[in-house]
């Protein structure tokens, strides 16, 4: 297992493999192929073996080229000569095996091979062996996670993505598995073959396949790996942390908008003062002006109205007039 910088510990190692081993079913499996993958050289012999734990004597091998169309290499009952249907091919059978030998590897053997038996009415398969030129494809390369941190908030949905390469003839037998580390390591997710993982279809395909979860709480808090098995190989992503926010746990945003917001408030509250300021310099300038005019006008004070008195011994009416008379006058200057 290619761990990278990601270390497991050696029981989840050993699930992990086990997991494997019974999603193909390998334990009860009459049909058994013991290669995933077989690499060789153009012109070499290539033996690909299978296993035939069953009473059924009635073989066949076929091959599925890369446009995923089957054809039909020979069938043989292990108790009689094989038929086969190309000079180039050759199969030995016994009670317990059948293998097929291709005499001249050629470019147009590559592809995927699978062994039978007839059972009844029924052709039962094994996994099948892939067979590659030597040096021209290689198995998945790197698993890139994405993202690497994921903060949420209780009851929301999250998706993690895990991405890798892998060559078309072995898409089938790829197996992707989430694992949740840390003191309750756990197998969260196990996907082979086809099953929800997205692949291109190229010679070397980019595939990917997501994972999500829904609902999550406290309890998805943790990191998770993304494991990939193809024929063999074992590679673990570069891992995703999942942070469930707490009831009393802030997020970026809302911090950042509790700041701005105190930062407004401090603002408005200076701007006010600053008016106050300026208001209140503008009314006692005003006051002053008021009091100099007041300054220069012209004050009359102890006004009295005096009577003249009418003649005692004047019998005829006349005219009376009111003198008015300014006890002083001032003049004030500041």
């Amino acid at each position: 297992v290619k761990t990278g910088k990601n270390v497991l510990p050696h029981y989840l190692i050993l699930l992990i493999k086990l997991s494997f081993v019974f999603s193909d079913g390998a334990l009860s499996q009459e049909v058994v192929q013991l290669e995933c993958v077989k690499r060789a050289k153009l012109g070499d012999a290539v033996v690909l073996k299978c296993l035939t734990h069953s009473m059924w004597r009635y073989r066949v091998w076929y091959k599925q080229a890369t446009n995923k169309t089957l054809q039909h290499l020979s069938s043989a009952d292990y108790k009689y000569t094989p038929m086969v249907t190309d000079h180039r091919y050759f199969t030995e059978s016994s009670a317990m095996e059948t293998n097929l030998t291709i005499l001249q590897m050629t470019e147009e053997d590559v592809g995927t091979y699978y062994c039978g038996i007839f059972k009844s009415r029924d052709v039962v398969f094994g996994s099948g062996t892939v067979l590659e030129i030597e040096g021209e494809s290689e198995p998945v390369q790197s698993v890139l996670q994405s993202p690497e941190y994921i903060r949420a908030q209780p009851g929301d949905s999250v998706t993690l993505s895990c991405s890798f390469t892998s060559s078309q003839h072995q898409q089938e037998h790829t197996r992707v598995m989430w694992v949740k580390t840390g003191s309750d390591s756990q197998i969260i997710s196990l996907k082979y073959g086809k099953e929800n993982i997205f692949c291109e279809d190229t010679e070397e395909a980019s595939c990917v396949h997501n994972l999500t979860l829904k609902d999550i709480s406290s309890a998805e808090d943790g990191t998770y790996l993304c494991v990939v098995t193809a024929c063999g190989d074992t590679l673990i992503g570069n891992a995703t942390t999942i942070h469930v926010n707490g009831p009393f746990d802030l997020s970026t945003t809302v911090i950042a908008l509790t700041v701005s917001n105190v930062v407004l408030g401090m603002a408005v509250v200076v701007l006010v003062w600053v008016l106050c300021n300026y208001h209140r310099k503008q009314a006692k300038g005003t006051d002053h002006t008021h009091k100099c005019r007041v300054g220069n006008e012209v004050t009359y004070a102890g006004v009295n109205v005096v009577p003249r008195s009418a003649p005692k011994r004047s019998t005829t009416a006349s005219s009376r007039q009111d003198t008015v008379v300014y006890s002083e006058v001032r003049n004030q200057h500041v």
